[in-house]
């Protein structure tokens, strides 16, 4: 790496400015080791021995998962196997509503004078309801004691294996982030594409870091990224809400968890072409129409703008994206990224988890115990049948389901619907993007200026331009 450092050198790229404009080589240096590093992690697609890809982060999570391994508690009642991550689920969901009520309550000064504990802490009556739901369904999973309803295999159960497997993917990502995030890559790439992303996706650059996080990593990982940016002054509240409902879709290994789900591992490569095709689309026409078009293009005012992509009239592309990732990089120092990732895991692990886990719980029991979805998919299986989906009625429910939970629809459709059924609604189910069980909830617990009449719209918009596209090459290709 010196010596690479050594030849930008001599070509001219530290001599060409004055002396205040110099690269600095320590910069230099960790932007490079720490971008690798971070594309190597997110990025890396390495063969998994199956037959299919995976990137580093998903083997380090796959790990942990067998690490933490199950252990049963029926000495306690349950009839769930309960693995050592869902413990920390429970201890975090405990803690979470407990320490909200002791806030509530008496309002101790270590929390109430320190702001990120405050903000945590000191919810909103919606959030600490939320807390307690969450709180209550997680003891009566773990006593294996209360209505059928929240107990069943199909409700709380399948909601809180959801939730403890995040618990294990949040473990990872929040180190792992800001390897990504704040020694320059994104500054770098940002400058070098600014151009066609803002012409495309009427976003800046670096979005495209966010973008491949997803691609290859997680939507929660995109989510968190797009978070963070837009709480640095590098997102406007409009370009925080696009990236968040438009490029933070389910990574490819979910998609292939998908495609095996319903039947259509056989036709993956067509499967995730179509997705392709349809996520571009519609990013290029949602931040074009309401309601993206019209929301606050403005930074946080706390912050400002902080990013800085327009490259100066005396100076090449390359070099200010050079010289602005080198300025990033050399800026971050480990004190930061480690007051970061412990604010980020307090935030994830005691507002975020229990969220997840109550209103999860909540949309399933509605889907499974209720006709509700039934009466209000009826336009939907109209719709389906103009598109002559066959046995549309059947699995109408199927296109409003996901808006809940990514992987009700591919529950739904099985391997016993018609295989242009399954293939057409489990495409959709990719490419809606909003699921309020895990990036809805992030998205609502950011300061993006989004809420969920606004997420429902969204994704209701996406799913009627979807459609379409999805039904047309379908009958093209397939």
């Amino acid at each position: 790496m010196l010596k690479f450092s050594y030849i930008l050198m001599k070509v001219g790229i530290f001599m060409s400015q004055p002396s205040d404009s110099k690269l600095s080589k320590r910069g230099l240096i960790k932007f490079i080791l720490f971008s690798l590093l971070g594309m190597f992690l997110f990025l890396a697609p390495i063969p998994d021995g199956s037959g299919a890809f995976n990137i580093p982060l998903g083997f380090g999570i796959d790990w942990l998962r067998g690490v933490l391994g199950t252990v049963s508690l029926t000495t306690y009642g349950s009839n769930v196997n309960f693995g050592i991550h869902h413990l920390l689920a429970l201890i975090a969901i405990s803690l979470s509503f407990l320490g909200t009520l002791v806030t509530y309550i008496f309002k101790p000064k270590f929390i109430m004078n320190n702001d990120k504990l405050r903000e945590i802490f000191r919810s909103s009556p919606v959030y600490f309801i939320s807390k307690a739901i969450g709180f209550v369904v997680v003891w009566m999973l773990f006593l294996g004691w209360g209505p059928d309803f929240i107990i069943n295999a199909h409700t709380g159960d399948e909601m809180m294996g959801l939730t403890a497997s995040l618990m294990v993917v949040f473990i990872f990502l929040v180190p792992a982030i800001p390897i990504l995030t704040k020694f320059g890559l994104m500054e770098f790439f940002g400058v070098l594409i600014r151009k066609a992303v803002r012409f495309l996706f009427r976003l800046p650059g670096r979005a495209s870091i966010d973008l491949m996080a997803s691609w290859f990593g997680s939507s929660a990982a995109s989510v968190i990224i797009t978070r963070d940016q837009h709480e640095k002054g590098f997102y406007t509240g409009r370009e925080a809400a696009v990236i968040a409902t438009n490029f933070s879709f389910v990574s490819l290994p979910f998609t292939l968890v998908v495609a095996d789900a319903i039947g259509l591992l056989d036709r993956f490569w067509l499967f995730y072409l179509v997705v392709c095709i349809v996520c571009i689309v519609l990013a290029m026409i949602m931040p074009r129409i309401w309601p993206l078009r019209k929301l606050n293009d403005d930074y946080l005012p706390d912050v400002g703008k902080q990013i800085h992509e327009e490259v100066p009239a005396n100076m090449g592309i390359f070099k200010w994206a050079l010289r602005s990732a080198t300025k990033s990089a050399d800026s971050t120092t480990a004190g930061q990224v480690a007051r970061s990732g412990a604010y980020s895991y307090l935030n994830i692990f005691m507002d975020l988890i229990p969220i997840i886990l109550a209103w999860g719980t909540l949309a399933l029991i509605i889907f499974e115990f209720t006709p509700l979805f039934n009466w209000i998919s009826w336009p939907m299986g109209q719709l389906l049948r103009l598109l002559q989906v066959p046995e549309a009625m059947t699995y109408a429910p199927a296109t409003l389901v996901g808006f809940f939970d990514m992987f009700i629809p591919a529950l739904l459709l099985g391997r016993t619907a018609p295989e242009a059924t399954r293939f057409i609604l489990g495409t959709l189910s990719i490419v809606q993007i909003i699921y309020l069980a895990e990036t809805g909830v992030l998205i609502l617990k950011s300061k993006m200026p989004l809420n969920i009449g606004k997420l429902f719209a969204i994704f209701m918009i996406r799913t009627l331009i979807a459609l379409p596209i999805i039904v047309g090459l379908t009958w093209l290709l397939f």
